[in-house]
């Protein structure tokens, strides 16, 4: 499929009065690049800026406390009050210049809020443990009626500050775990009054949310609804039946579109039909099209080919492109100008939703150094030419090459492999991470398009690098494998986690995995797919302990599922011929039948080559494992900020 043949993606559309250009939305998604009173920053301005710039037709600004005092963390975006309004102007401001349109969403975090003293609130006093929320296991505050007579205004002076800064419209977040999404859900509202029990008592605070909005703005003024069409992994959860019932109410309150979303507890957050598998939620919204004439939002892993198939089928009017914009701001334009091969492939790594929830320090990319960054990180021709040599082709090394070569730098990367992609190669291998060959293709034939000399099959040596007399030198040949002092570990039928993935060691049919980190469990997944009897061995309490929460927990849930033996808090004392000897977390020396074991313990620095170079080169500079093994989000962005250095 061509650019051309997105026919139905890039035709204008309509959502009440508000004209748009195309069918692409930016879904409303938390950055964290908020002030901490929740003002507009100069951060997010150019974060939306980019993507208005990259020719998405509608963008759904993230999510945003109608009053002060519902704020779910310190970083969320509020317009609590009218000293908002200036910041929210210039936001709306820089993404109309551009040609978009642009909507508020208004959502109050309920039994979400984290944020200060300010208490968590919900339609009942429950915990339900498979939501998010029961982590914490704090009961929330029942909201009483006139409490919710309250909130309800808030929602309404909300929108109204939102017209008044220029927004084209607002959304109305009633999806995933908040407040307004509790309180339509059997499983955490139990209440006996007007707001629970029946369908059409649950969907009254929503109701009389809308009511208020449509009041307190111009009767064509755009609003809508996002909502979960179904809960899953939930008991008593919300039904596609009953979202049947409630979507012909809230357009009748005043909803002019129906952006239709869901919600997964548990393991059902991170497997099919949740996250990977990209249309997953199309069914609910042709369910959901079935029972309005209002335009219906289309959402869930997406892409352009997807959307345009579903325009196509009539299942949706318009398609959300979440995480795929953060990738790449400017895959509208790609793909309209027939540039699909360019447009840099979201890999479904979860990075930028766990960083944000965990690190406090807001959305990161994997594979996009620059979002969140855009003004820091603009590429721009250097002052002077220079002749740049990298060695390794991972992604580091890919990524220096590339930016360098943008700058109009005359760059050489040499990879000693017959193929780009470094570790990558290997990473893409095991189950779930089949979206990491699109970004090995999309990085070599961007390092090529960039006019970077390559030369496979080619080690450069310091003797080589130094006679060439090059002005810089970047060294990203990545890390070396951990091997532990074990007795046996040099006999034979031990190997390493990367030459089993590679095929390049082969493996009996009892393996011992020594190491439970995320190679070790990648690789005992792997294997165990294939029939293989795995034991992991992990020394820490907690198996997969360096994995972010949402991906550990699919894996483990993999792993449990192929019967795959997890040893935690456990050593590994002896490698015997067919066996290995382990002292389990209880104390017990156990031995196990191990055809191969499998070192899987981790990565060490490689940097000898750029020591070699040291004082003999004008510039030098080690980037990626070879310089401190992390994983790809830090690779990426140590080429980038290289590249951008030279």
């Amino acid at each position: 499929m061509n650019g051309a043949q997105f026919r139905k993606l890039f035709e204008p559309t309509r959502i009440g009065q508000m004209q748009l250009k195309n069918r692409i939305v930016m879904p409303p998604m938390g950055t964290g690049f908020a002030t901490e009173q929740g003002y507009v920053s100069q951060r997010l301005i150019d974060y939306y800026e980019a993507r208005a710039r990259g020719g998405v037709g509608l963008i759904i600004i993230e999510v945003t406390a109608p009053d002060l005092q519902c704020r779910g963390s310190g970083s969320q975006l509020t317009i609590g009050d009218d000293s908002y309004i200036p910041g929210f102007q210039e936001l709306v401001g820089a993404i109309h210049q551009h040609g978009a349109k642009v909507a508020l969403q208004l959502q109050h975090s309920g039994m979400e809020i984290r944020a200060g003293e300010r208490i968590q609130v919900a339609p009942s006093p429950i915990v339900v443990p498979t939501r998010v929320v029961g982590v914490s296991g704090k009961t929330p505050h029942e909201l009483t009626t006139d409490e919710i007579g309250e909130i309800v205004q808030w929602f309404a002076t909300a929108a109204r500050r939102a017209r008044e800064a220029g927004f084209d419209g607002v959304e109305v977040h009633g999806a995933h775990q908040y407040l307004i999404a509790s309180f339509l859900s059997s499983a955490t509202n139990i209440r006996k009054d007007r707001y629970g029990g029946t369908v059409e008592n649950k969907a009254r605070f929503l109701v009389e949310v809308l009511q208020a909005i449509r009041k307190a703005v111009a009767p064509d003024y755009p609003v809508w609804l996002r909502l979960n069409a179904q809960e899953y992994g939930v008991e008593n959860g919300v039904t596609i039946e009953e979202t049947k019932q409630v979507v012909p109410m809230a357009v009748e309150a005043g909803a002019q579109a129906i952006h239709v979303s869901a919600y997964g507890a548990g393991s059902y957050v991170t497997k099919a039909p949740i996250a990977d598998t990209p249309g997953f939620l199309v069914p609910l919204a042709g369910e959901v099209k079935r029972v309005t004439n209002v335009p219906v939002i289309a959402v869930g892993r997406l892409d352009p080919e997807i959307g345009e198939q579903i325009l196509e089928e009539g299942k949706a009017d318009l398609i959300a492109m979440g995480r795929r914009l953060m990738a790449d701001p400017e895959l509208p334009n790609k793909v309209a100008e027939d540039r699909l091969d360019e447009v840099n492939p979201c890999t479904g790594c979860m990075e930028c939703i766990e960083r944000m929830m965990y690190d406090g320090q807001g959305v990161v990319c994997t594979i996009n150094a620059a979002m969140g960054r855009e003004r820091e990180y603009q590429i721009q021709p250097a002052e002077r030419v220079k002749r740049v040599v990298v060695v390794g082709g991972g992604p580091a090394g890919m990524e220096v090459a590339r930016v360098a070569a943008l700058r109009s730098h005359q760059v050489v990367l040499f990879e000693k492999e017959s193929r780009l992609g470094g570790q990558l190669n290997v990473a893409a291998i095991p189950p779930y991470k089949g979206d990491i060959l699109p970004l090995i293709n999309y990085l070599a034939s961007q390092v090529e398009r960039a006019g970077v000399e390559i030369r496979l099959g080619t080690e450069a040596t310091s003797e080589v690098i130094i006679e060439s007399q090059p002005d810089a030198v970047v060294v990203a040949v990545g890390g070396i494998p951990t091997v532990p002092e074990i007795p046996g570990v040099d006999r034979p039928n031990v190997v390493i986690a990367k030459d089993v993935l590679s095929g390049k060691a082969e493996v009996g049919q009892n393996v011992v995995i020594i190491g439970g980190g995320m190679v070790g469990c990648e690789t005992g997944h792997f294997l165990a797919e294939k029939g293989k009897k795995v034991t992991i061995i992990e020394v820490l309490k907690r198996m997969a302990a360096d994995m972010l929460l949402m991906v550990r927990r699919r894996r483990l849930d993999g792993l449990r599922g192929k019967q795959v033996a997890m040893l935690t808090s456990a050593i590994c004392e002896e490698i015997m011929e067919g066996s290995v000897i382990v002292t389990t977390g209880e104390g017990q020396k156990e031995t196990i039948q191990a055809d191969t074991v499998i070192l899987a313990v981790g990565y060490r620095t490689n940097d000898d080559l750029f020591k070699e170079l040291e004082g003999k080169i004008p510039e030098v500079y080690c980037i990626g494992d070879s310089s401190q093994p992390q994983r790809i989000v830090e690779a990426i962005n140590d080429g980038y900020r290289t590249g951008l250095s030279l």
